[in-house]
């Protein structure tokens, strides 16, 4: 999946697209199910324009494929604590402390200041059009743990398959239009503090973007720590057996971006609502980019 959205870039460069997913979550019988279909595979040059009113908020985001079209879905809120009535739930919209990103990388090895991006995805968790951006990502080097998410370089050694050059700029851009006016962007990320978090910083450097004052962090692994477990069952705090404990069905392909950003989305709402964990709590426990010990970028 080399899909990229963004609100005021008009053409994107050579655009590939390995395939283009489609995602939908389901509730049956008292469990949430994820589902995925792929449609074919194609490769081409696109185009992106914006639809909707001219007051810089857009309502879609069409990427025009030859004559074929294809319209990003609207994507239904993530609704975390405190759960409010259907009547309430436009005042929380208006009034939420931040604009809450989950997302989610893979990559060509561990946390290593010469490993790279290979894959990006994120999600708005208020939903709406143009709430989720995903990409490959060409690494330019070899990719050496293909075993664990299935991505190899036949994938992304490709001329159309974007550089991270070429995604930093594209990324930023989405997250403008995603961001609630005068309100922090708070990127949330499963064991982000010793991973996730340090590949962003080291890209967005190397392309030359300083973080911006009003970005924040947040790692969701200590929060799902606190978790009491009176079955005794939960083995574990990682993505997997959170699923598990929340009787969470993934119909996706694991350590994939989008699965894990799909999962992660639901995983934080049931654990903001079992620990009472509010917006304002997320924030407060936040992390500024200062507070995160990366390593600048360099060569294997």
């Amino acid at each position: 999946m080399a899909s990229i959205l963004s609100g005021s870039f008009h053409h994107v460069r050579n655009c590939h697209m390995s395939c283009i997913n489609i995602r939908l979550l389901r509730f049956s019988s008292g469990k949430y199910i994820l589902d995925q279909c792929n449609t074919r595979s194609l490769t081409t040059r696109a185009q992106l324009t914006r639809e909707g009113p001219q007051n810089g908020t857009p309502e879609s985001i069409k990427l025009h494929i030859g004559k074929a079209e294809v319209v990003k879905p609207h994507i239904e809120p993530i609704q975390c604590y405190p759960a409010l009535p259907n009547e309430e739930k436009l005042e929380a919209k208006m009034n939420r402390p931040a604009t809450i990103l989950v997302f989610d990388l893979e990559t060509t090895g561990a946390n290593s200041p010469g490993e790279r991006i290979i894959e990006f995805a994120a999600r708005n968790l208020m939903g709406g059009r143009n709430s989720t951006f995903q990409t490959l990502i060409n690494p330019e080097i070899k990719i050496k743990n293909s075993y664990i998410h299935g991505i190899t370089n036949s994938m992304v050694d490709r001329p159309r398959v974007p550089r991270i050059e070429d995604v930093i700029p594209l990324v930023m851009e989405w997250v403008r239009i995603q961001q609630e006016p005068g309100k922090p962007v708070v990127w949330l990320a499963h064991n982000g503090k010793t991973f996730d978090f340090h590949f962003f910083l080291r890209e967005m450097s190397h392309c030359g973007y300083d973080i911006p004052d009003d970005w924040r962090f947040f790692d969701t692994l200590p929060l799902a720590k606190r978790l009491v477990d009176p079955t005794g069952k939960l083995k574990g705090r990682s993505i997997k057996e959170l699923c598990k404990h929340f009787n969470i069905i993934v119909n996706e392909p694991a350590h994939r971006a989008m699965a894990d950003v799909n999962m992660l989305s639901l995983i934080y709402q049931r654990l903001t609502i079992s620990q009472e964990f509010t917006s304002l709590n997320l924030i407060e426990e936040s992390l500024m980019a200062s507070d995160i010990k990366w390593k600048p970028r360099s060569e294997r």
